[in-house]
């Protein structure tokens, strides 16, 4: 009894930190340590680039010069650019095709989304399905498809066309407008995605009441669905805007021939030819930054105004679809076309090329010429082609374990700390969502002219670059994971005297699992078509499956494009359908 009345009564929690008090200071220690390293990690990825884009654009010297460094700075490069009718013509150009593809992106996925997910549309899951499907092809390989069918010279439907009618050359995919067709049809899929969820999340109350009233169902989608959805509108008709105009491949291939320049074809072309001309360049560089930072300005005061717009509350909600009636069919041709323009074509006319020892029109001669020769000749002469295949591989590979890794980490400072960096931190990572990638492959390449470090020319800068350019879409996955765990679980860790470090790894990571499965892939996939940033910094021994179809267009080896397409692209369904497999195992299981 004396030694309980001596005893100092003590909480349950004391003797626990009491016990780790020394441990429980090591986690908060490494954590603002692991919290500076990843700041200062971000600010040389995407602070440092751009500061010397835009470093370089203000000097008359090349980089690596001794007077590159000094304080020194000069305008002249933005006196040659607004004196130059080039810049001027080339900003017209970007707007007006940006607008333009944008538009035409955003009614084509607009339509789709309505179609597929408000109304009874025959189809509407293949319809959707083929449409989400199309997002993994790479943008080269549509572009190039649709040179092989609307070329004035090799066009099949040209060919087809003048047997009909007798009417030669009617098509002309070089040409401003067969540009926007082009962009417009690669980027509707992805405007198909930013407004499916609204659509499927609409209370149809609203709808209902205007039926009654005796509107139509065409009068009812002007009036009441589509003012409902403004701000994802918006949002949607916004981020096209910036993906049009940091689009490359479009204006590369078809813009040239067509001789209308953007903003990205200008600093590819100054940077690719000898001399190159950094200055200019950059200056143009810097100018297509100021572009995209106003149009992602505009981006996020356009979501602030999302609460305006709120039908979903706590009240009963079930979402019902429009019934068109006989009308049903017809939505569902114009889909089935839709999908059919946008996929079906493309993949068609590239296996049917990828047979073909030159390009000619689908006659029975040309079906009895068909052979397996461009796969031979890919898999077993030419070893670059199985080498740029190798190089994505270990690039997607590589660069998706890196980038969820870090997102990881930054999604946890950001959404389960008071640190005050931590909005910092968030921007850091979302701000190179608005640089293009020409722009980002331009920033690599000055700054390791000037870093002396040895990765010009091989993967690593490659593999820098995607981590930058992939971090802020692949944070998106993990932050909407990340926001789910409830605090309480880290508090009873440190509560035991865990350490940091292992509290992350054993009970993070495992509950992230389904978002960083989706992030992982999403990474690898998307490394693996990107053409733009590793144009800018290929050279002979990392080049990668983009490039190489890009070379073996200019050296006019199309029906080796087009195996090396179908190749690709297999692989690209491989990957996919692991990706499915996966997520469907660690995902979250729905109970019946």
């Amino acid at each position: 009894m004396e030694e309980l009345a001596a005893a100092k009564p003590v909480s349950p929690v004391q003797p626990a930190s009491e016990k780790h008090g020394a441990k429980r200071r090591l986690p908060l220690d490494w954590r603002s340590i692991v919290l500076v390293l990843i700041i200062a990690f971000l600010i040389y990825q995407v602070i440092v680039p751009l500061v010397g884009i835009i470093w370089t654009s203000l000097k008359d010297v090349r980089p690596g010069d001794r007077e590159f460094l000094s304080v020194r700075w000069t305008l002249v490069n933005y006196v040659r650019i607004f004196g130059n009718k080039d810049f001027w013509s080339a900003t017209v150009n970007t707007i007006y095709f940006a607008l333009a593809s944008s538009l035409c992106a955003f009614c084509t996925g607009a339509f789709l989304a309505w179609a597929v997910d408000r109304t009874n549309t025959p189809l509407a899951r293949f319809i959707g399905m083929f449409t989400l499907g199309r997002i993994i092809i790479p943008g080269i390989l549509i572009t190039v498809s649709w040179i092989f069918l609307a070329s004035p010279s090799i066009g099949i439907l040209n060919y087809l066309i003048e047997w009909l009618t007798g009417v030669k050359r009617v098509l002309n995919i070089y040409s401003f407008w067969g540009m926007i067709w082009v962009l417009s049809l690669e980027l509707s899929p992805l405007a198909y995605l930013l407004l499916s969820a609204s659509f499927q999340s609409m209370d149809p109350r609203l709808e209902e009441a205007s039926t009654m009233t005796g509107a139509g169902t065409w009068r009812t989608l002007r009036r009441i669905s589509l003012p409902l959805i403004t701000p994802a509108i918006g949002a949607a008709l916004l981020l096209l805007f910036v993906l049009t105009v940091e689009n490359f491949e479009v204006p590369l291939l078809l813009g040239g021939r067509a001789h209308v320049r953007v903003y990205t074809t200008e600093v590819y072309f100054n940077t690719a030819r000898t001399p190159t001309d950094w200055g200019l360049a950059s200056t143009y560089s810097v100018a297509l930054i100021t572009l995209a930072m106003a149009l992602l300005f505009a981006y996020f005061r356009l979501l602030r105004q999302g609460e305006k717009y709120q039908t979903i509350t706590g009240k009963d909600y079930r979402p019902r679809r429009v019934d068109l009636g006989p009308w049903r069919y017809v939505t569902c041709a114009v889909c089935l076309v839709i999908v059919f323009l946008t996929t079906g074509a493309p993949l068609i006319v590239m296996l049917y090329a990828s047979f073909l020892d030159r390009m000619q029109p689908p006659t029975l001669e040309a079906f009895r010429a068909m052979s397996l020769d461009n796969y031979r000749e890919i898999l077993a002469a030419d070893a670059r082609t199985i080498g740029a295949m190798w190089n994505s591989t270990l690039l997607g590979l590589g660069s998706a374990t890196v980038v969820m890794l870090v997102v990881s980490v930054i999604s946890y400072y950001v959404h389960k700390t008071r640190f005050r960096a931590r909005k910092a931190l968030d921007f850091l990572s979302f701000v190179p969502i608005a640089i293009p990638g020409v722009v980002l492959g331009t920033a690599f390449m000055w700054l390791y002219l000037i870093v002396p470090l040895p990765v010009i020319g091989t993967l690593t800068i490659i593999g820098l670059a995607y981590l930058t350019k992939f971090l802020p879409f692949s944070l998106r996955f993990v932050s909407t994971s990340m926001i789910q765990i409830h605090s309480e679980l880290e508090e009873a860790a440190a509560v035991a005297g865990v350490p940091w470090w292992k509290n992350f790894y054993r009970i993070y990571l495992p509950l992230l699992r389904p978002g960083l499965m989706a992030g992982w892939f999403w990474v690898m996939v998307h490394a693996y078509r990107e053409l733009t940033i590793s144009l800018m910094l290929a050279r002979s021994k990392n080049r990668t499956a983009s490039v190489i179809i890009f070379d073996l267009w200019e050296n006019a080896s199309f029906m080796g494009l087009s195996a090396f397409g179908v190749l690709m692209f297999i692989v690209l369904i491989v990957l996919v359908y692991v990706s499915h497999k996966i997520s469907q195992r660690y995902g979250i299981q729905e109970q019946i």
